[in-house]
């Protein structure tokens, strides 16, 4: 047998008997259950490190071969560069016996964190052997967290808020991505957002994309984005188009929030074939269109008035009509004429490679200490400039939040959540995985 068949045949015995396993292994045990499987490979050792909530560090997951660190720099270590770059990255063992290599660990697209490896063999069979094993440890992590604490107490550095831990728990993950789009977000601050989320969604052709920025920064805020986007949802899966999503959203959030609190809100729809991109604006800051890394353009368009307002202003504009009516000795109920069920639905044809940014308040809006706003064209150069230079999508909005929060000396005063989408992403597969 050829050494290439030879690895192909271990590399495969190795991926059914971690299979196998998996039903049955507990959350902490798949470190310990990667060495032993991958063992005729002459895996000498098996770390596995996950990104903290805020993408800052690397936290060591219990159960793998002894000696790592408990934590590493994202920003500053080699693991943290593989990290970064979505590339394996090496150096070498103690008097040169050994190769260590840092393989990313990712779910489709989304970074979980780094593996680490000790090993003697670095030649091309034996490295796509290595990502296939971090590709099966990604997937089982990924299918015992909903089972388990363990991966979130691993990848969490500091209590988290009850609206937090509530808008966190709905959150779809922070990076997806096909060979015709793209979605990059995250919000901030991570352990204390008070009512700020996202959501999307692809069936078929059709890509669904909302943001959402709750009034305030308490329990009811986060309460208000979960039923947003749970309502949302509930729409769109049963068929409802984007003007639905909104009229039964603002029902929701009207009649358990009463009027004075609200959501604001860009509804978005993609076909990923055609490039036609739709949304519709709920008292929302306008998207941001980026063409060919350099024209810049605000999609401002008419707006809706925020989720939750719209039913107040039509209940009381028809208590004004049936007053009217009344005093007019009518004897009838008078019906109001404020058309809110009308909402303004825009269009846009994209080209290939558009980004569209979709941000709350938080972003552009966050101070420095002379006063000085964050602003748009900060945003959108902060994107141009990373995109020439070739950043992955997920590593750019990574580092945009820790610019943004570094603009605020570290403390942000309001949430801050940016989403990117990606029509017809140039290289796809190639930036986004190892």
């Amino acid at each position: 047998m050829s050494g290439e068949s030879k690895v192909a045949v271990l590399t495969g015995e190795i991926v059914i008997s971690l299979l196998n396993r998996s039903h049955l292994l507990e959350p902490g045990m798949v470190s310990g259950a990667i060495a032993e499987a991958a063992e005729p490979l002459g895996i000498r050792a098996v770390r596995i490190y996950l990104s903290d909530l805020q993408q800052r560090s690397l936290r060591l997951l219990p159960g793998g071969s002894g000696g790592g660190p408990e934590a590493l720099e994202i920003g500053s270590t080699v693991a943290g560069r593989a990290y970064r770059s979505i590339r394996i990255q090496h150096s070498e063992g103690s008097a040169g016996t050994f190769q260590r290599l840092w393989i990313p660990l990712i779910d489709g697209t989304e970074r979980l964190g780094v593996m680490e490896l000790e090993v003697t063999d670095v030649t091309r069979l034996a490295l796509d052997a290595y990502r296939a094993i971090a590709s099966m440890a990604g997937l089982m992590i990924v299918s015992k967290s909903g089972y388990s604490d363990t991966y979130a107490q691993t990848r969490r550095t500091q209590a988290m808020s009850l609206q937090a831990e509530m808008v966190w728990a709905y959150l779809p993950p922070r990076t997806f991505a096909t060979d015709r789009v793209l979605v990059a977000a995250t919000l901030e601050p991570a352990y204390a957002v008070g009512g700020d989320a996202f959501d999307y969604s692809l069936l078929g052709d059709s890509m669904h994309v909302a943001i959402f920025d709750a009034t305030g920064h308490d329990l009811a805020a986060g309460l208000m984005a979960s039923v947003a986007m749970a309502s949302s949802r509930s729409t769109r899966r049963s068929g409802g188009s984007l003007a639905d999503i909104a009229m039964l959203a603002d029902h929701a959030i009207a009649t358990q929030f009463g009027g004075y609190r609200f959501v604001t809100a860009v509804l978005c729809h993609l076909d990923v074939v055609t490039g036609l991109f739709t949304w519709l604006p709920c008292g929302h800051p306008p998207p941001l269109l980026i063409r060919r890394n350099r024209t810049v353009k605000e999609l401002v368009r008419s707006q809706r008035l925020p989720l939750g307002l719209s039913e107040i202003d039509r209940i009381h504009q028809e208590r004004v009509g049936a007053r009217a009516a009344a005093d007019e000795g009518c004897g009838a109920r008078g019906e109001a004429d404020t058309d809110d069920d009308r909402a303004p639905v825009h269009s846009l044809r994209l080209e290939a490679g558009d980004r569209i940014l979709l941000y709350t308040d938080g972003i552009t809006e966050g101070r420095a200490a002379d006063g000085t706003p964050f602003g748009v064209e900060r945003l959108s150069d902060f994107v141009i400039r990373h995109s020439h230079d070739g950043t992955p999508a997920p590593e750019m909005i990574r580092g945009l939040h820790h610019a943004i929060s570094d603009h605020q000396h570290g403390t942000l005063i309001d949430d801050a959540t940016i989403v990117m989408v990606e029509w017809m992403p140039d290289r796809a597969q190639e930036r986004l995985t190892p």
